[in-house]
């Protein structure tokens, strides 16, 4: 089972979404973040199940999508970490 690291900026990216939202909607800001980690929590069991990012690094960056929202990432020999 891969582990789910979340990035500082991955963070902030929730953050500015939930704060965005939150305007004009507290609990659907609180239902959209809630939902982006339900949907991340696949990748402990299915690491490759997002689509490859094609990109020059050779880096294993890949994306996985929640509504309209891109949650990318990278797999590493070791752990999964949210890019967002």
């Amino acid at each position: 089972m891969a582990k789910i690291i979340w990035t500082s900026e991955a963070n902030r990216w929730l953050k500015d979404i939930f704060d965005y939202i939150s305007v004009e909607d507290p609990v659907a800001a609180s239902s959209v973040i809630e939902g982006i980690y339900q949907k991340s929590q696949i990748l402990k069991e299915f690491p490759q199940i997002g689509y490859q990012y094609e990109h020059e690094s050779k880096r294993n960056i890949r994306v996985l999508l929640y509504g309209h929202y891109r949650i990318a990432y990278e797999i590493t020999d070791t752990h999964t970490h949210c890019l967002f």
